[in-house]
This record gives C-alpha cells, structure tokens and sequence, in this order.
C-alpha cells in the first residue's frame, strides 16, 4: 500500500534518532483528499494523541501512522529520496491521492466543485484567493462565496464576471448566472 525505499527508511529514521525522544512516530495524512489540491504530508507524532482510525505500521527504525480513510488514497504510492543540491530531500509519489475527475454522467455540482478545486482555485491562490461552491439553485444559478484574498478585493466583481463565470460556463453551458452572496465588507485579507 505505501512503500518507503530503503534509502528513504534510512533517511527518516536518521531523523527519529535526532529527535530523541521516546514514542514519536511519523503521522502520514493527505490535506483534502480525492480532490485536485491533495496533498500528502508528514508530520512527528505521538501514537497516544492519535485517533483509534490511525492504524501502525512498522519500518526499520521508527513507525509511521496513516489514518484508515486515507488508505485507498495512498495505495501504490512510494516515498524515495531525491538529491536536492547539496541536500536531500523526501518526495512521494500518491497517484491516487487526488482521486478521479467526474464521470459524465456525474450530478452537475459534483463537476462543478471538482472544476473549482482543479482549475477556479489554483489560479485565485495566487493572490490568496479561493471560491467555496454554496449551492446550484433549480434554475441553474451558481452561487459561490469568496474567501481569503478574493473576500472584499476590490476587482472582485471582475473576478467572478470575467474569470469564475466564463471559466465555468465555457464548460458547463446548462449554467444560467454564477453569482456571489459573500460579505465583501470585510476587508482585512483583500488582495487589493
């Protein structure tokens, strides 16, 4: 299910052993699972502060925890160790830690949010950004809330207009308006 290279076993539990302390482990855990913007991550960790859903797996010199409803997301996926200049640095290859994209067939909020992890909010996070869906209305509106930088930015309306909404309409032509209810009066992330 999940493999370390022996190169990579080797690394990490170097890392344990200058850690010295008793009882840590390496807490394995995938931020926002299934979708596009998954991410794998590693983390020093205590088996007593983790839930009963983490399961242990043992390794040559220290043990890693991976929450069961992460398994299907990290079968097939290998942790190796990749020169890095003059360092090294651990990288994981998860090919099915960011799930499938929709079928055709699939409910039209389903695509839509998928769309959005996949396309909408890797471009607003560049300016700190993201776009939440709240609902499709039976009349075939989309209605989003801004948040991060895009919550009381200036061009927001710009935003939505020329980006969110010709992005997705392109796409999905049975969208009517896509439309934003997000408080825009508060100002403290804005980009501008």
């Amino acid at each position: 299910m999940f493999n370390i290279t022996d190169e990579a076993q080797s690394y990490v539990a170097d890392l344990f052993t200058q850690q010295d302390e008793e009882g840590l482990g390496l807490k394995v855990d995938i931020e926002k699972a299934g979708t596009p913007a998954a991410a794998v991550t590693f983390n020093f960790c205590y088996e007593n502060d983790l839930g009963k859903n983490y399961f242990k797996f043992a390794y040559e010199g220290f043990n890693a925890f991976i929450d069961e409803s992460n398994f299907d997301y990290l079968k097939e996926s290998e942790v190796t160790l990749k020169e890095e200049g003059s360092g090294k640095k651990l990288t994981i290859s998860a090919p099915n830690a960011k799930g499938e994209p929709p079928k055709e067939d699939a409910p039209l909020e389903e695509k839509i949010q998928y769309t959005i992890a996949a396309q909408v909010n890797p471009q607003l996070a560049s300016h700190g950004g993201f776009v939440e869906l709240v609902e499709i209305t039976e009349d075939k509106d989309v209605i989003l809330n801004f948040g991060g930088g895009c919550q009381g930015c200036s061009s927001v309306k710009v935003t939505l207009k020329n980006g969110v909404e010709a992005q997705l309409k392109s796409i999905y032509s049975e969208i009517r308006n896509v439309l934003d209810v997000t408080d825009h009066s508060q100002k403290e992330n804005a980009y501008m």
